[in-house]
């Protein structure tokens, strides 16, 4: 298998199989390599033989269920594959791995209620916090019952996921999205601005949200405020710079943004992002040549990087 020579480890295992038909370990390796190179029906069809034999110790019944459900659910089986991973724990209640792969599938099924309380058992097993993973689970039933049309429902269970745990980015952007969705202009800011104080690599994700929120509001210069104020506290936040030569460009101030993103290219010379902005404001304002010249810069950083082969610039 590690030569990648797939023929002959089948028929390796295949001959340990026929060394000893009653051994149960060759039988289970096998299956795992039909598995493994997705041969889902071969894995199922051996697993499901070996649970049809008496001879079976109580371990070896619960690993084989267990690689059964395995085999279910990386075939898209997924009901039958809770089924099967349900009574790997009816057999052995401490069973991490189903555990494990059960509060995934139930989410996976909506089955909220029960991903949620398996979740903590797990939790409990393994001795740990758990409220970030009980919080994404809820966040993920919000964002069922948002999808349902059921927006209520989906703005209590979010707070629930943050009042679980306050880190959740996710939730807080969830919680801004809802907020929106019914009109709180200033309760969607107040979610929305967690976001990059959480994770500042996750502003790109909010701050046109919060600058049409603002807008909305009749605050549109609040929102450069804010951008400032989160550039006080961090200014390499690269994200934070971005918006703000944008809102200023959108508001005509093109030296102010381009001085911005000048600022931002002084930290990072190799942002792809804030190079592509400020040729295209150079453009905006026919000023060609210093666009070109921007432009030429582009192409260099894209070639350092390995984006660009050195030909592709004549083509």
């Amino acid at each position: 298998m590690l030569d990648r020579d797939d023929a002959r480890a089948e028929e390796l295992l295949a001959a340990g199989v026929a060394l000893d038909s009653t051994g149960v370990e060759p039988y289970l390796a096998l299956a795992r390599f039909y598995r493994m190179r997705g041969e889902i029906g071969r894995a199922i069809r051996v697993h499901q033989n070996l649970l049809l034999r008496r001879d079976l110790t109580p371990n070896q019944t619960v690993t084989c269920l267990a690689d059964l459900a395995a085999d279910f659910r990386q075939g898209g089986f997924l009901q039958r594959a809770i089924a099967s991973y349900e009574e790997v724990l009816g057999r052995d209640p401490k069973h991490v791995e189903a555990l494990r792969a059960l509060v995934s599938l139930c989410a996976d099924v909506r089955d909220f209620e029960r991903a949620l309380e398996l979740q903590r058992r797990l939790a409990k097993f393994e001795k740990r916090d758990g409220r970030a993973e009980r919080a994404g689970l809820l966040v993920d039933r919000a964002e069922a019952a948002q999808a349902e049309g059921k927006t209520d429902l989906a703005r209590r269970t979010v707070k629930k996921a943050l009042r679980a745990h306050p880190g959740s980015v996710r939730g807080w952007l969830l919680l801004g999205a809802l907020e929106s969705e019914r009109g709180d202009a200033k309760a969607a800011i107040a979610a929305w601005r967690r976001v990059p104080a959480l994770d500042r690599r996750s502003g790109p994700l909010v701050y046109a949200r919060i600058e049409q929120a603002f807008a909305a509001s009749g605050r549109s210069e609040t929102y450069e405020v804010y951008l400032r104020e989160l550039l006080g506290e961090r200014p390499d936040d690269a994200h934070a710079r971005l918006a703000l030569a944008r809102a200023l460009a959108a508001r005509g101030e093109t030296e102010e943004a381009l001085a911005e993103l000048r600022r931002l290219l002084g930290r990072e010379p190799e942002n792809l992002e804030a190079r592509a902005v400020v040729g295209r404001l150079l453009l905006s304002e026919r000023r060609d040549a210093d666009a070109t010249k921007e432009y030429a810069e582009l192409l260099d950083v894209l070639e350092r990087r390995g984006l660009l082969r050195a030909g592709e610039r004549l083509g």
